[in-house]
C-alpha cells in the first residue's frame, strides 16, 4: 500500500499537537511523544488505514518515517 510522508505527518502532527514534522524526527526525543502518545498514534493509523499493528511493531517505531514504512508494509 502506497502512503505518502505528508499523510503520515498529518496524522502525527494531529495527535501531537505540532505544526509540522519532518519523516526523520525522532517521536519521542524529538516530538516529545510518551508511551500514551504512542498508542494514539498506532490507534489512528489503524483507523485511518483499516490495518492491525501488534504491540511488538508498535514498540520498534521511532521515527515519523517508520510510521509511513509500517502501514506500507501491510497490503
Amino acid at each position: 500500500m502506497k502512503v505518502s510522508a505528508r499523510e503520515i505527518a498529518e496524522i502525527v502532527c494531529l495527535q501531537l499537537g505540532r505544526r509540522q514534522v519532518a519523516p526523520q524526527d525522532r517521536l519521542m526525543e524529538d516530538l516529545g511523544a510518551d508511551s500514551a502518545d504512542l498508542l494514539n498514534l498506532v490507534v489512528a493509523l489503524e483507523d485511518r488505514w483499516g490495518i492491525a499493528i501488534g504491540e511488538e511493531e508498535a514498540g520498534a517505531l521511532r521515527t515519523v518515517d517508520d510510521l509511513r514504512r509500517l502501514v506500507e508494509s501491510r497490503d
